[in-house]
């Protein structure tokens, strides 16, 4: 039985692919987790662990639901890791900690502009 994909799905999955090809040439081991609410990638090195959200913008401001980012960091925690986000924009991949994400009233922001 073939299941309908999402151009959306593929899009955020195909992302997804892509930074952990670059995460493991760069010699980082990379668990991809697949499913709604959850983080896409948990990555370590040398005993550094990640833990990274995938986006995809044509804008250069990407705004990010707070509950979003409250869960990267529940997350993050429990792995006693970083969280950041991994931003395709330009056919370019950004990685940003959260201390490059501003807070706003209802949501985060990520300047790829101001880099």
């Amino acid at each position: 039985m073939s299941r309908k994909v999402s151009k959306k799905y593929f899009k955020g999955y195909k992302l997804e692919r892509k930074v952990k090809d670059m995460l493991e040439r760069d010699g980082w081991y990379v668990v991809r987790s697949a499913g709604s609410k959850k983080p896409d990638l948990i990555a370590a090195k040398d005993g550094k662990i990640v833990v990274i959200e995938c986006k995809a913008t044509s804008k250069e401001t990407l705004y990010l639901d707070k509950e979003e980012v409250k869960n990267l960091v529940d997350v993050s925690k429990h792995f006693n890791a970083q969280p950041m986000y991994a931003v395709k924009y330009n056919g370019k991949i950004y990685f940003f900690f959260l201390d490059k994400i501003k807070e706003r009233d209802k949501s985060y922001l990520i300047e790829i502009d101001k880099l």
